[in-house]
């Protein structure tokens, strides 16, 4: 069985518990997609407030660590510092993307693509 812990960060059951709107004006929901030899093995989301570190991690053959920190920097700019850790390797990519629209990136055989809206409003 796979087992999920994710940190405080990780606004999950803030959200889900009527807070949202404190949480509205700096979250963002980010998806992300971690692949092995270009196939899928983990289809993370998760809701996180503007520059705190959030991290969700799952144990087993495919497991992983995911470490995301969002900030926006303009209109159209959001800076997000990933950090993937599984059971295929490692890597720490920095993107600056603009909402709603997917990045990539694919080193050796580990890939990551990551989209990241505005949460709320």
């Amino acid at each position: 069985m796979i087992a999920r812990t994710m940190s405080a960060a990780v606004a999950f059951l803030a959200l889900s518990a009527g807070s949202f709107a404190a949480y509205a004006a700096d979250a963002y929901a980010v998806s992300a997609k971690l692949s092995h030899q270009d196939k899928v093995f983990a289809e993370p989301s998760a809701v996180v407030r503007a520059g705190e570190a959030a991290s969700m991690e799952v144990s087993g053959s495919n497991g992983y660590k995911l470490a995301l920190t969002v900030r926006e920097l303009a209109a159209n700019k959001i800076e997000v510092v990933a950090a993937v850790d599984s059971a295929h390797g490692a890597i720490s990519p920095t993107f600056v993307v603009a909402p709603g629209v997917p990045a990539s990136i694919k080193v050796g055989e580990i890939g990551l693509v990551l989209t990241v809206n505005r949460s709320g409003g």
